[in-house]
């Protein structure tokens, strides 16, 4: 199956906002839409953007509603989700993939959002953006812009990484796959899980303990995820710390572990993922992972 790349984003594109899984802060949601319309793109909110239904962004048919009225709509260029959270395992069965082959958009956010861009990914090899929600687009701590404003763009990813990143040493080739790592452990066996045989997997988590990391890498592990990837990087691992001292264990320990056996190059701690900082990742897209040059590059 051909990959199939969102549109570059330009002013005067239309952009829809939704909010599929958790209830956004809507002071923060508006000072990110503000900003949007500033940058000279056309805004179009989603009817329940601001509903809430206990820790769900209102009810299961209007959140869907709001999206596949979006994917459906051939002007959009882009759908930048509102804020993760949790909500889109309940809707992905009854979103309408194939209106994105009718017209490819960008899917652009992280965590929770993993899901919707996993099953993309696996139905039509739609690549996607991991990069700031909306609601974080007003603060400048929470995301680098100039990687953000060039990926969305077009003109890709170029990272570079220090030496105390690097787990193993190499090379490698292939698509970037990937996201929040709790999300696709909970994917496995589904129709929407991401195929990874011959994929630079990326990962990152936020406020999961080391043994709870530990046990999702042997899920992968176990179900076979791990062993024909091309490489691995990982994204920083926020509030990712055991609550006694005692039971802290590195992560490097933790790989060496559940990759026993496999020799594709591996890297820690890049600026990605739920902490500030975050830099924006083209998912789907071909990459290269160079150790020797300390460089992630996709486009």
């Amino acid at each position: 199956m051909r990959l199939v790349t969102p549109p570059s984003l330009r002013r005067g594109d239309r952009i829809g906002v939704a909010a599929p899984a958790g209830p956004p802060d809507r002071a923060r949601l508006e000072k990110g839409l503000a900003l949007l319309e500033r940058r000279g793109f056309v805004v179009e909110p989603g009817r329940h953007l601001f509903d809430r239904h206990a820790y769900l962004a209102g009810r299961d048919a209007d959140r869907l509603d709001d999206l596949n009225g979006m994917l459906r709509d051939p002007a959009l260029k882009a759908i930048w989700f509102a804020r993760g959270g949790y909500g889109l395992h309940r809707l992905v069965a009854g979103v309408d993939l194939r209106a994105l082959r009718r017209a490819p958009k960008a899917l652009i956010g992280y965590s929770d959002i993993t899901v919707i861009q996993s099953a993309a990914w696996r139905r039509m090899r739609l690549a996607s953006f991991q990069a700031p929600m909306v609601q974080e687009l007003g603060d400048r701590r929470a995301y680098d812009a100039a990687s953000l404003w060039r990926t969305l763009r077009g003109g890709g990813l170029r990272l570079r990484f220090p030496e105390g990143s690097v787990v193993r040493p190499g090379s490698a080739r292939g698509p970037l796959v990937g996201g929040c790592l709790s999300i696709l452990v909970s994917l496995v066996g589904t129709p929407y899980e991401p195929p990874l045989d011959g994929a630079i997997l990326y990962w990152e988590e936020v406020n999961e303990a080391p043994f709870r990391i530990d046990r999702m890498l042997a899920h992968l592990r176990l179900s076979g995820r791990l062993k024909r990837l091309a490489g691995m990087v990982v994204g920083r691992l926020v509030d990712c710390r055991a609550r006694r001292a005692a039971d802290q264990v590195d992560l490097r320990d933790i790989l060496a572990v559940h990759l026993a056996g496999t020799a594709y190059p591996v890297v820690i701690d890049l600026p990605a993922g739920h902490g500030p900082g975050k830099v924006t990742l083209p998912i789907g897209f071909p990459a290269r992972l160079d150790t020797a040059a300390r460089r992630l590059s996709a486009r």
